[in-house]
C-alpha cells in the first residue's frame, strides 16, 4: 500500500503493470492474503522503489516522555507540544469541537492526540472529510478563507481541508475531536516523500509500542499515574 500510494497509482493500475487482477491487490493491502518477500520487492520495483530492509537496536528514549503523554487529557498533549510564543493549537481545536466541524484531523496534530512526542512544528492543523461540509460550518465560525485554501479559526492557527480516512475520538469539555488512528497515520508517514516522514514514522510507532507494553502491564490500581508510570519504566530492559 505505501509503494503504491508513494508512487500515485490506484489499486488498478498496479495490478495491470503486475499483470494480476485488482483483487489480488485488494487482499495484499487488507491483509487477507499473505505476500511474500519477493512479491513486495516486485511491487516496490514496479513503483519506482527499492525494498530495504535493517536490523536495528530498538530505541526507548521516547517511551518515558509518551508514558507520560498519554496520562494527559488529549488538548493538554497538544498544549505541551506547541513551542513557547506559537498560536495556540489546542485553543483552536476546541473551537472546532465545540463548532462540531465534521472533519477528520490528521498529520502533526493527529500525532499530538495521540500522545507522541514531537514539538509541533506548524500552527496548522490538518483536517479531512466532506470538504463543502467542512467549508460551511468553518464560515459559520467565521473562519477566514486564504488563497491556499486555509481556513485561518482563532490565534493565526489554520485548518487545511483533506481527503477523509479512519476515525479515533477523543473527547474534551466541549465536544468531542475524531482523529485519524495511528496505524492510518503511521501508513501516512511511511508513504511520504516529505522531509520529517521518518522521524514522524519513529514517534508513531514509539506510541504503539508504548500503548501495547502499557496494556500488557495493566493500570489498574489507584495510585497516582506518575507513581504507575514509574513503576512501568522501572521493569522495561534497558537498551545497551
Amino acid at each position: 500500500m505505501m509503494a503504491r500510494r508513494r508512487a500515485g497509482l490506484t489499486q488498478r493500475q498496479l495490478a495491470e503493470l503486475l499483470g494480476l487482477r485488482q483483487a489480488t491487490i485488494a487482499r495484499w493491502e487488507r491483509g487477507d492474503r499473505g505476500v511474500s518477500v519477493d512479491d513486495v520487492e516486485l511491487v516496490a520495483h514496479t513503483c519506482g522503489l527499492q525494498l530495504d530492509a535493517h536490523l536495528l537496536v530498538e530505541d526507548r528514549s521516547w517511551w518515558p516522555q509518551i508514558a507520560v503523554q498519554l496520562e494527559l487529557d488529549p488538548l493538554e498533549r497538544v498544549r505541551r507540544l506547541t513551542p513557547a510564543g506559537a498560536p495556540d493549537i489546542a485553543a483552536a481545536l476546541s473551537e472546532l469541537a465545540g463548532a462540531g466541524v465534521p472533519g477528520l484531523i490528521i498529520a502533526d496534530v493527529a500525532g499530538a492526540l495521540h500522545g507522541w512526542p514531537l514539538v509541533l512544528g506548524s500552527s496548522t492543523i490538518e483536517v479531512c472529510g466532506r470538504v463543502d461540509a467542512m467549508r460551511y460550518r468553518l464560515r459559520q465560525m467565521g473562519a477566514r478563507e486564504t488563497r491556499s485554501g486555509k481556513h485561518i479559526v482563532s490565534g493565526g492557527v489554520s485548518v487545511v481541508i483533506d481527503e477523509a480516512r479512519n476515525r479515533v475520538a477523543f473527547e474534551t469539555s466541549v465536544g468531542a475531536l475524531e482523529a485519524a488512528g495511528l496505524i492510518d497515520l503511521l501508513r501516512i508517514a511511511d508513504a511520504s516523500d516529505a522531509r520529517t516522514a521518518r522521524r514522524d514514522s519513529l514517534a508513531l510507532q514509539a506510541v504503539l509500542d508504548v500503548r501495547r507494553e502499557r496494556e500488557t502491564a495493566g493500570t489498574s490500581d489507584e495510585r497516582a499515574a506518575g507513581d504507575r508510570i514509574a513503576e512501568w519504566l522501572s521493569q522495561q530492559t534497558p537498551v545497551a
